[in-house]
């Protein structure tokens, strides 16, 4: 047995081109970016958004979760023939077990969305490269695995910062989204560039697992049209279940885009 095949449930992971083409539908959408920034650092939607049913939720601020939420509300708004949910994956890339979901998703034609950690890029360069050219999206998810509400601000913008310019010199493109480690935001967080908070609608706590049949039924008897789906491109398991979800939502008539998608069309 290879070492990565080993699990150690005391640890919790190591956790499209762009949209727009010309000069000034840049512009838009750095202003969107902005715009967005600041609503989610409002104190004022502190706890507008809840979790549905028994979802676990993340430790962060409620307001945290806001874009999820406008993922959630506009997905509900697509006809029935068009439910879009978002497959995204932390803690990556891993040597192997994301090439291996990689060639999964492309032979269904699935898109995904992948927060990285800084410290896997290097030796996995082509995975990043070639994330980017099948048109997933790729987010950032600081380069240590960090808990961001309790780091010193200059600190926090290093990690985030660190891996967005390993993943700018791969692909020529700034990560804009970012998933906190342990679902965990600085909404006074201040760095030199815009980062937008994605967490999630749907947890099946695939890394405290090895067994795939529960890692999908979780996920399946959670999720609904909108939603934004938690797993891990880390572990052989959550690899396989991911397969075993896309195939079973399409079958159901979902579509897999990245959380751009869901957020801004």
């Amino acid at each position: 047995m290879r070492a990565e095949d080993a699990r150690d449930d005391k640890k919790r992971g190591p956790e499209r081109n762009g949209l727009f083409a010309g000069f000034g539908a840049r512009i838009v959408r750095s202003l969107f970016f902005w715009g967005l920034a600041a609503i989610l650092a409002s104190s004022a939607y502190t706890g507008i958004v809840k979790i549905r049913g028994n979802r676990a939720r993340p430790e962060g601020d409620g307001a945290l979760l806001e874009v999820a939420a406008q993922a959630k509300t506009k997905g509900r708004g697509q006809a029935q023939e068009q439910k879009r949910v978002a497959l995204t994956f932390d803690d990556g890339p891993h040597p192997y077990y994301t090439e291996e979901l990689l060639d999964g998703l492309k032979e269904r034609g699935a898109k995904a969305t992948f927060f990285v950690i800084g410290k896997n890029i290097p030796g996995n360069e082509d995975v990043i490269r070639r994330m980017d050219e099948e048109g997933h999206l790729i987010g950032n998810h600081t380069y240590d695995h960090v808990k961001i509400s309790g780091m010193d601000k200059t600190a926090a913008c290093e990690q985030i910062e660190k891996t967005s310019a390993l993943i700018r010199e791969l692909t020529g493109k700034d990560t804009e989204f970012v998933r906190p480690p342990f679902g965990e935001w600085n909404k006074d967080l201040e760095c030199s560039f815009v980062m937008i908070p994605v967490l999630w609608n749907v947890d099946p706590k695939d890394w405290t697992t090895n067994n795939v049949s529960d890692i999908v039924r979780r996920v399946l008897e959670d999720t609904e049209n909108g939603d934004i789906i938690l797993l891990h491109d880390y572990y052989k398991s959550s690899v396989r279940a991911a397969i075993e979800i896309v195939d079973k939502l399409q079958s159901q008539g979902y579509e897999f885009v990245t959380v751009d998608e869901l957020i801004l069309e």
